[in-house]
């Protein structure tokens, strides 16, 4: 009424003025108090008839919100006009022009909506009740035709109407009259249909409901108001009861929530007393009693579980999907200390920034797929925490929906699990490495037993040492692989708790495979316990034992008959144990020789020896220890034996020194015989590992090598002495060793570095193959061919004069000869004759260059005096001074100890200084030696001189030794030097320019000097 008295009134205001303004305000403000109206009236009707739309806080908000838009765009109509468009119209009298826009339907529509379904609420009432309404019904009917003038002024144009219906609101008429016909005419039936309406939404109501008259007298309970006093024992006949009854405990708490004790228990109820009125008459009381009891435990619940999320260890976060990207909007202080990040860094960000730059990660696809279909999911990322440190994260979300279905938040749970993660990538690892050990090896069958003594796993190794397929022995009692005899003496049972209590067990024993066939097997038990002790069952290693059986009887009769002497000694020499071979081999009683001293049968000579051997072994030396000696047989003859001892005091099953003794008489012999042979040869001889490492080389390779055995057994060959001068002599023999180490015989003839220098040899490596063809053994052999090979070349050379030279020169003289005998002329045939005497002098010249040659040839092959080259060059020096006196010749000699070297250096030397005069003129000849000494076993003789430069023919003679046809007798000259350094292990280099010649010998230093053996005059 109120309401409604304001709308009519504002309207009433408007047809007064005149002003535009006011009168749109007054229109717009009669228009805010008819939709109050309105919402009053909604209520009221929902509250009359019985419906509970009126105490639904969902609607109250919803109708809260939507009242308050209307307000705001009506009175913000005059910013932008698109509720309604004014103007003072001042026919037939000033009056205000509305023009509805788009809003006003929009407002107009929902309004009238609303009041049509209340009015249909009321109709329906009345048509469900059992009073008598029909007065009640068309009084509601009357009330709607005010309605009708409203809607065609709205839609007609003003000029269809009288001038009095301008600017009149007709709905305040209607809901006016209806009140007021109500109240005067129809209160009684009106009140009676009240009741009948609320009495089914009464008896409907969850709620426990008393009605008190005005007097505080109860008269009506609804039926879940008599559960609830039946329930708890209290009776509330007056308000006060009631009151007295639901008495919060604390004076002071102002809620509604009052606490009652009940079988034991506590149960919570909310309280509602409201006054029952129509207008200001008061009717009565209305009480309300709400059982919350779960709902306040679920309260509990949340503010619980709210302090075990703020508290909890692992991170939860709660992200909201209404607000873009989806950010969160809690973490707890598990996801603080698991990330790094503070709350303030994180809120309002979306989770995906603890991924980093590491975006490549399957799992995040499963994860926006999942929050995407709503789904809740778990994954395992890669995460980082604010110091960059990867960690990896367990993240379960979950969706979380309201009443209405809707999603409302996401929870994720966030758990580090980067030691489990290693801990798993270890295990797998693990596991896989067993299962391919237990997979692999064949010859042992890997079993896990449950508690029971079933069969749960059964490998490979398994499947072929027992014949039963997986899926046959698997649950298959352990059992049930014994013999019969086992079983009936409950030996399998008895290795099973055995393995158990003791925490392993073994029985070495026969068992049965799946075609009844028994093998000897060794089989060993271990229990299986979880991390806290928990007993899982037992894990058994079955090995066949019959080829190892009948190995071990073997054995034992190997040991007791074989040509070696087993035997076992106390800490202080003492034979506790000797076998049966002891007998046949040594000759003694084994039983006599237990608690003898074994030192009382060693030789006296080699008992020292033997003793400090065998307490090395005995005070723990690791490996064996091994030494030769005699010991006295049982026939008093000393036999030559090799003792092997070994110590085995930390083996229980021996408890002693090992001692292994094998008689070596016969060996020994055969032994000197063969090193008699192998080191009474005058070839080189050497064996040698397929690696090319040296086992043995004889006593001839190392006189000619001028070193120790210890300097080159264990070493490579190749690293030996003897090819250490030239890399390409070294790469040579790598090359032929590694060849016959393929199987290949290789035969070449090489230079090598001996005690005298450089010599020649025919150089041999020659495989040793096993029954399977297998490289096991490598034979070298060199034979110095140095005097054959030189004396070839002599005559080689000396082959080559005689034909080429000689033969050329003969056809000369003849020529000359024939003319001699034809000329006439006495001048002509004097020069003729000077031409064939010059010829047969260079003949002359050159059979005393091969007389020196051949002088010097012998002298090698004598034994060859020595002197010291110092001395040498000095005399070489002052003899060629007197023979070529118009040269200018010198010696540069350091001060170097003494060098022993072969005398007939001093023969090339002058030979050299002979070609350097002769090649020089007489007035600007020049020649110097110098001497030096690189290392111990070499000396350097340099002789330059500052002619023309040595002929290319001559240098190739003096460095390669090329023998190419030799037309005069300085050629053969030349050839004499080479071939005397040569034969002195010598070497020889030239290098020729324009401006001079340098020609360098290498000369091996000897042992001994002979100092007067040389007699050759300079």
């Amino acid at each position: 009424m109120v309401t409604n008295g304001l709308w009519l009134t504002f309207q009433a205001l408007g047809l007064f003025t005149t002003t535009e303004s006011l009168s749109a305000a007054l229109y717009i403000g009669g228009l805010i108090w008819g939709l109050t109206g309105v919402g009053a009236w909604v209520y009221f009707i929902s509250a009359y008839t019985g419906r509970s739309y009126h105490r639904d806080r969902r609607y109250r908000r919803l109708a809260v919100g939507v009242y308050l838009g209307l307000i705001t765009v009506k009175l913000t109509n005059p910013l932008y006009g698109l509720y309604v468009q004014t103007q003072i119209q001042p026919v037939p009298y000033p009056h205000l022009v509305v023009e509805p826009q788009l809003f006003y339907w929009i407002s107009f529509t929902l309004t009238y909506t609303l009041v049509a379904i209340s009015f249909y609420w009321l109709l329906d009432a009345f048509r469900s009740s059992s009073q008598p309404t029909a007065g009640l019904s068309a009084l509601a009917v009357l009330s709607l035709v005010p309605v009708v003038p409203r809607v065609a002024f709205t839609v007609l144009p003003a000029e269809a109407f009288p001038p009095v219906f301008l600017g009149v609101s007709f709905e305040p008429v209607g809901v006016a009259g209806f009140t007021l016909a109500m109240l005067v005419f129809v209160e009684d039936t009106f009140r009676r249909v009240e009741r009948s309406a609320r009495s089914e939404v009464f008896e409907k109501a969850d709620d426990a409901m008393f009605v008190y008259d005005p007097n505080g007298e109860l008269v009506e309970t609804n039926r879940q108001a008599d559960s609830l006093q039946s329930n708890i024992g209290i009776r509330c006949p007056t308000i006060e009861a009631f009151e007295q009854t639901f008495k919060p405990a604390d004076e002071d708490d102002a809620s509604s929530v009052v606490s009652i004790e009940t079988d034991g228990s506590t149960r919570y109820f909310d309280i509602t007393i409201n006054p029952m009125g129509i207008g200001t008459e008061n009717v009565g009381t209305v009480a309300g009693v709400r059982d919350v009891t779960e709902r306040r435990e679920r309260k509990r619940d949340i503010e619980l579980k709210q302090r075990a999320m703020d508290e909890a260890t692992v991170g939860i976060t709660i992200s909201d999907p209404d607000t873009e990207d989806n950010p969160l909007v809690y973490v707890n202080d598990g996801f603080v200390e698991q990330t790094g990040y503070s709350p303030d860094e994180v809120l309002g960000r979306n989770c995906r920034f603890l991924q980093g730059d590491d975006r490549d990660q399957a799992e995040l696809d499963d994860l926006r797929e999942a929050i995407a279909a709503e789904e809740p999911i778990t994954v395992e990322l890669r995460n980082y925490r604010k110091d960059g440190e990867q960690f990896w994260n367990r993240l379960s979300v979950t969706p979380i929906y309201d009443e209405a279905g809707d999603l409302t938040n996401h929870i994720g749970i966030q758990q580090d699990v980067t030691e489990r993660k290693e801990q798993g990538r270890q295990l797998r690892a693990e596991q896989e490495r067993f299962e391919l050990l237990t997979e692999s090896v064949e010859e042992y069958a890997f079993i896990v037993v449950d508690e029971d003594g079933d069969i749960q796993t059964w490998n490979g190794g398994a499947r072929n040492l027992f014949g039963y397929k997986a899926e046959t022995a698997l649950g298959m009692p352990m059992a049930h692989l014994h013999p019969e005899a086992d079983r009936q003496s409950e030996l399998p049972t008895r290795l099973l708790q055995q393995a158990r209590i003791a925490g392993e067990s073994s029985d070495e024993g026969w068992r049965v495979r799946a075609d009844g066939s028994e093998f000897y097997a060794d089989v060993r038990y271990a229990a299986l316990e979880t991390d806290d002790g928990e007993f899982r069952g037992h894990a058994a290693i079955v090995r066949d034992m019959t080829e190892e059986r009948q190995q071990r009887r073997r054995t034992e009769r190997f040991v007791e008959e074989s040509d070696d002497v087993v035997s076992i000694l106390d800490a202080d020499g003492t034979f506790d144990y000797i076998s049966g071979s002891a007998g046949h081999v040594l000759g003694h009683d084994p039983d006599a020789l237990l608690e003898e001293s074994f030192f009382d049968y060693i030789h006296p000579s080699d008992r020292t020896r033997v003793m400090e051997a065998f307490f090395d072994c005995a005070e723990g030396v690791e490996g064996d220890i091994e030494i030769d000696g005699r010991l006295e047989s049982g026939s008093s003859e000393y036999l030559n034996v090799n003792i092997r001892c070994r110590n085995m005091r930390a083996d229980d099953a021996i408890d002693g020194t090992l001692l292994y003794l094998r008689d070596v008489t016969d060996s020994k012999k055969r032994t000197r015989r063969l090193e008699a042979i192998f080191n009474g040869t005058f070839q080189f001889t050497g064996l040698l590992e397929p690696d090319s490492t040296v086992i043995e080389v004889n006593d001839a390779a190392l006189e000619f090598g001028g070193f120790d055995r210890e300097d080159a057994v264990g070493e490579p060959f190749y690293e030996a002495p003897w090819w250490t001068h030239s890399e390409e002599v070294n790469t040579r023999v790598q090359d032929a060793l590694a060849r016959a180490a393929e199987g290949e015989f290789i035969r070449y003839e090489t230079d090598v570095k001996g005690a005298e220098g450089l010599a020649t040899i025919d150089f041999s490596v020659k495989p040793v193959t096993d029954e399977d063809g297998d490289v096991t053994l490598l034979i070298v052999e060199g034979r110095d061919i140095t005097a054959q090979r030189q004396q070839g070349q002599h005559l080689d050379v000396m082959q080559r004069v005689m034909r080429h030279n000689m033969r050329n020169d003969l056809s000369k003289v003849r020529g000359w000869a024939e003319l001699l005998a034809e000329e006439s002329d006495p001048d002509e045939r004097a020069r003729q004759f000077e031409t064939i005497e010059r010829i047969l002098n260079k003949w002359g010249s050159m059979t005393e260059n091969i007389e020196r040659i051949q002088g010097a040839i012998q002298s090698q092959r004598d034994e060859q005096a020595t002197v010291d080259v110092s001395g040498l060059v000095e005399k070489v020096t002052e003899s060629s001074k007197e023979t070529f006196p118009e040269a200018v010749i010198e010696a540069e000699t350091a001060d170097i100890e003494s060098a022993p070297v072969p005398a007939v250096l001093g023969e090339a030397l002058r030979e050299l200084i002979e070609n350097a005069t002769e090649a020089t003129p007489d007035d600007d000849c020049r020649v110097e030696i110098r001497l030096s000494r690189p290392d111990d076993d070499w000396v350097s003789v340099d002789v330059l001189d500052n002619g023309p430069g040595m002929p290319e023919m001559e240098a190739d003679v003096l460095e390669n030794g090329e023998e190419t046809p030799l037309n005069h007798g300085k050629g053969l000259g030349v050839w004499m030097i080479r071939m005397l350094v040569k034969q002195a292990g010598g070497d020889v280099s030239v290098d020729a320019t324009p401006d001079g010649t340098t020609v360098s010998l290498m000369i091996p230093v000897r042992d001994e000097t002979a100092t007067n053996a040389y007699s050759t005059t300079y």
